[in-house]
């Protein structure tokens, strides 16, 4: 894993390294159907629910209970970090392992921040905004 480390412009030190989601983690958001294709009469659940299973998991261990990634990350994004902050770039530069830090810093700022979970949540409860 390629990790870089640069300094912006208001003196912060960010740490940089490029995210591959796992297959497990990805099948969620390529597994789309148009209701035009389905032909069965299979119960197709809709909404809010359409995540839910009928059985509660309770291993993390169960691929049922990875984390879902979002279409926009499904192949992967570079990962922002400094003390308090994190912010994801999807997709990934080509050759952002070799861009200059002006550039680098460039990217950061057009990076989605991400949403910080209280100490102890965990996703999935209603405290917690959808991370995205």
């Amino acid at each position: 894993m390629t990790h870089r480390s640069f300094k912006d412009r208001q003196g912060k030190l960010w740490d940089v390294w490029q995210v591959h989601p796992s297959q497990a983690e990805r099948r969620f958001s390529q597994r789309r159907h148009n209701k035009e294709e389905l032909t069965d009469t299979a119960e197709r659940r809709t909404g809010l629910d359409r995540r839910e299973s009928e059985t509660p998991h309770t291993r993390k261990s169960d691929p049922a209970h990875r984390p879902l990634v979002a279409a926009e990350f499904a192949y992967g994004w570079l990962c922002f970090e400094t003390f308090g902050e994190k912010r994801r770039l999807a997709p990934v530069p080509e050759g952002w392992e070799r861009a200059d830090d002006e550039t680098i810093e460039q990217w950061c700022c057009v990076a989605k921040p991400v949403a910080r979970r209280p100490s102890g949540m965990t996703r999935g409860t209603d405290d917690v905004k959808k991370i995205g």
